[in-house]
């Protein structure tokens, strides 16, 4: 698999948290390459299956929907205003290239009142989601015949920039980029003889409710299941122990994690000498793992994690060499599930 052309294409998709059909039809198409067994459920998750249905199961899961902002009033001069959905960070909004999904895609740019006509106390001060509007180039009577309040807005799609040293810039790599390490976890997986199954869940709504979590793990029931969704990188301006270097696979500790199953994580790292870092996390996490833990009886989590710089901005940073040990580390330690799985997975007294 090209992982950097299945990037190039899943973040090109659009899929605001809770409008996720256009994205999840290609996830669709891309679970097909690998697997016959393809479904979705009401809610929009996209699954597919590796393997015979057999005990163990192990739920693979990475959220495939993205931040964005919705219309909420269409002012009389043409321009939009929005609010946030998801986590967007307001301070890199103004000078955004964006799309605007009304009856049609419509370009559109965000602005704000330039500096030059600001008092310095309003200059002093970032730029709130209220003091910002989107700009289509239509006038109101135009605009409001082609864009809807409620309608979603993202950052413009545009091809990954690389950067030197295998570092790729682009919107929405949290979470697609590793939508498509699951997709290279199913081309590892289908050419080993397992002695588990294997379900893959793009899931939707996690920048929002983890819903999809929910969903997925609820109706699935595995005995298992792992997240992979992004932690902070390494960069200036933050402290150390908030990041993780850039080139290390991260495993989470803490609460929210089985800690047999980060141990067989872990292994699976040792084993292939992929290196390693641990995150601290003694509540929630942030990801579909904090959701899935708690479903049914519980079920043992755990969390795979490339670093990411930028997070929620439309120059989201990572580097593909880490996307590519995500995938060994999680596929080394599914192919090395046997008969003890129970045995492995029990806490010890």
């Amino acid at each position: 698999m090209d992982m950097l052309d299945a990037i190039s294409c899943l973040t090109a998709k659009p899929g605001v948290t809770g409008a996720e059909q256009e994205i999840g039809q290609l996830v669709e198409q891309y679970f097909l390459t690998y697997t016959k067994d393809v479904w979705k459920d009401q809610y929009g998750n996209v699954y597919g299956r590796i393997g015979e249905k057999t005990k163990p199961e192990i739920l693979i899961m990475a959220h495939m929907d993205e931040i964005g902002l919705m219309v909420t009033k269409i002012e009389n001069n043409g321009m939009l205003r929005m609010i946030n959905v998801g986590g967007v960070d307001p301070r890199v909004l103004p000078g955004s290239e964006v799309v605007v999904f009304g009856d049609k895609p419509l370009p559109g740019v965000i602005g704000a009142v330039p500096p030059h006509l600001l008092n310095k106390e309003q200059t002093d001060i970032a730029y709130r989601i209220e003091d910002l509007f989107c700009d289509i180039g239509y006038d109101g009577p135009e605009a409001r015949k082609l864009v809807h309040v409620g309608d979603y807005i993202t950052f413009a799609p545009k091809p990954p920039l690389q950067l030197k040293n295998g570092y790729l810039s682009c919107k929405t790599l949290d979470d697609r980029a590793l939508i498509a390490v699951m997709l290279e976890c199913m081309e590892y997986l289908n050419k080993r003889k397992l002695k588990c199954s294997v379900v893959f869940c793009a899931s939707v709504q996690e920048e929002r409710s983890g819903l999809g979590g929910i969903i997925g793990a609820y109706s699935v029931h595995p005995d298992m299941a792992i997240a992979i969704d992004v932690c902070h990188g390494s960069m200036p301006g933050v402290k150390p122990f908030e990041t993780a270097p850039m080139d290390k696979v991260v495993l989470t500790k803490g609460s929210n994690i089985h800690e047999k199953l980060l141990k067989m994580l872990q292994d699976s790292a040792k084993a292939q000498n992929i290196p390693i870092e641990l995150e601290i996390a003694m509540g929630p996490t942030g990801t579909d793992a904090w959701t899935m833990q708690v479903q049914r009886g519980g079920i043992p989590c755990a969390i795979v994690s490339p670093p990411l710089r930028y997070m929620h901005t439309s120059v989201e940073t990572i580097r593909i060499d880490t996307l590519h040990a995500c995938a060994k580390v999680i596929s080394g330690m599914i192919g090395d599930i046997d008969e003890n799985w129970e045995e492995a997975l029990c806490l010890d007294d």
